[in-house]
């Protein structure tokens, strides 16, 4: 190696696995901060952090239309279940519903088709209106949500014969079994 590369290139010192240590509390008071800083550049780019996720809209949406009581029943327990996982299964969808629809819409949808899976009666008015929703979006993300669950069959269908490993100790053994 010639003095110029050599110097441009100093050869790194011998490193002490001690060194590599971090503690608990210094690991989590470092992510705090790199979590804030992170934050300020976004919020200092124009991003907006805050975003409101349609969950919490849906489940107080349900109260407020009367079948959601502050001491639930089994029946608006499934209720709350059903629609939450309306929600869930949206971002899976191909349609990118969080990205193309407000969360208002998403939760009322989800409200929709959830009482009509399970039969339970909602005001007989257009009730999605008081909550801003046209009944144009309602049925697009209702027939969004849809069609995610014959996605889900189809990749159901195509994974049934496969194995995926979940656990560490599978992950291990499939490891092992390809080395």
């Amino acid at each position: 190696m010639s003095e110029p590369t050599r110097k441009a290139f100093p050869q790194s010192p011998v490193h002490n696995p001690e060194s590599y240590y971090l503690s608990e509390g210094t690991y989590h008071s470092t992510r705090a901060l790199l979590l804030r800083t992170e934050t300020l550049v976004l919020q200092t780019l124009s991003f907006d952090v805050k975003v409101t996720v349609p969950h919490h809209l849906a489940l107080t949406y349900l109260q407020t239309l009367g079948v959601l009581p502050s001491t639930p029943t089994s029946k608006s327990r499934s209720l709350a279940a059903r629609t939450i996982g309306h929600l869930n299964l949206g971002l899976f969808s191909s349609q990118l519903l969080y990205l193309t629809h407000q969360p208002t819409t998403l939760a009322i949808a989800a409200i929709y088709l959830a009482s009509r899976e399970l039969g339970v009666k909602l005001p007989g008015t257009a009730w999605w209106e008081v909550f801003d929703v046209d009944r144009e979006d309602l049925g697009f993300v209702v027939v969004a949500y849809r069609s995610c669950e014959s996605w889900i069959n189809g990749e159901r269908e195509k994974w049934k014969d496969r194995f995926c490993p979940l656990t560490v100790s599978e992950v291990d053994k499939e490891l092992s079994l390809r080395t």
